[in-house]
């Protein structure tokens, strides 16, 4: 098995993954679709930063134990991931303060945390446009325990099953003893996505995993995933809790099969247009799409309330599906660019000259 402490070379179909799973949540807030399609999404997401964070976190070596000043790699850790994320959200708070949006006023500290994902499982409901915030803080609080948690069980592929396996367990307990309302917004609910991701980036290179990376796996697993969303939930109405807990855990195995199959046959990532100009230029400002892709609708609603009344018929038609994505989409871009341009690129710049110590050469565990 290939160490995962080599480079993180750069993977343009990784950009398009981004582009792709950011527009599938877009897509579902603004038109709300019969078919789901904002999960998968998300799912992508969350298997994609266990992929990635555990990168960094095996090559510049900052989980607790590593070899040299790894309290200093671990800082250096943290302040990059605050760099990339915080600014750009805090700017996103502003807006939405002075917009205003009425749980970002009422409950400010939550946000700034950010902890808006134990805010919304406190409420047990969504705030008004912000109701995305929530996937924030899940990363946020997987970036600060992923290092340690990786410090104590390194690269051991049961332990790493393992957690994958509490997830699916964490569900299960706490909607039998608890409450299945809001759980997955937990952490602990997504522990099988951030593993399935990290190893995703322990077993990258392994020939045994040459067996599975294949485009029509990846298709297949999805369909699985779309099978029991539609038994589940649209023809055992009585089935939706039991989907809450079973579908991140088949959505992981759909994401890292199809991640697992673009990184290796990027000829392949490139035939199904991975690599497009514009999918790529869109991953580079995921995180501004999705940033502000739920304040949109409810300033478009405020304007269209504000232009045309219930009687002329005009409100119904512009609240619509279509002329909704078709208003908001090039906003929503516009928004996005403009966030890369003035603060995300030139922290990107800034982030350069936060390198991490030397690190030592170590050999990967395989058990």
């Amino acid at each position: 098995m290939t160490t995962p402490g080599s480079p993180l070379a750069y993977r343009p179909e990784l950009n398009g993954v981004r582009a792709i799973a950011v527009w599938l949540v877009v897509i579902q807030h603004w038109a709300s679709p019969p078919v789901m399609m904002g999960e998968m999404g998300r799912q992508l997401f969350f298997v994609l930063s266990g992929y990635l964070i555990a990168g960094i976190v095996w090559k510049q070596q900052v989980y607790p134990g590593a070899p040299g000043p790894w309290r200093q790699r671990l800082g250096t850790f943290y302040k990059r991931r605050v760099l990339r994320i915080i600014p750009p959200y805090y700017c996103l708070l502003a807006v939405s303060a002075l917009l205003p949006l009425e749980t970002v006023r009422d409950y400010p500290v939550w946000f700034m945390l950010p902890a808006a994902n134990l805010l919304f499982y406190r409420m047990q409901h969504w705030g008004e446009g912000c109701g995305h915030l929530w996937t924030l803080a899940v990363d946020e609080q997987f970036y600060l325990v992923w290092p340690l948690l990786l410090g104590l069980v390194g690269q051991r592929r049961n332990w790493l099953l393992a957690i994958g396996a509490l997830g699916l367990a964490f569900r299960i307990g706490w909607s039998a003893y608890v409450t299945p309302g809001f759980i997955l917004v937990l952490l602990p609910s997504s522990l099988d996505l951030f593993a399935a991701g990290t190893l995703l980036r322990l077993f990258e290179k392994s020939p045994s995993l040459a067996r599975w990376t294949r485009g029509y796996m990846a298709v297949l697993a999805w369909g699985v995933w779309w099978l029991l969303w539609g038994l589940f939930t649209q023809v055992r109405h009585d089935g939706g809790e039991l989907w809450l807990i079973i579908f991140p855990t088949v959505g992981a195995v759909a994401a890292f099969v199809t991640l697992a199959w673009l990184l290796r046959n990027p000829g392949g990532a490139r035939r199904v247009g991975m690599h497009n100009r514009l999918l790529l230029w869109m991953g580079r400002r995921s995180f501004g799409l999705y940033l502000y892709h739920l304040l949109l609708p409810v300033f478009y609603q405020r304007a269209v309330y504000h232009l045309w009344s219930a009687e002329s018929g005009w409100r119904e038609l512009m609240m619509g599906p279509l002329p909704t994505v078709l208003v908001l989409s090039p906003m929503l871009i516009a928004l996005s660019a403009a966030s890369w341009y003035f603060i995300e690129a030139p922290l990107e710049r800034v982030k350069k000259n936060l390198a991490y110590a030397p690190t030592a050469a170590i050999a990967p565990a395989h058990s």
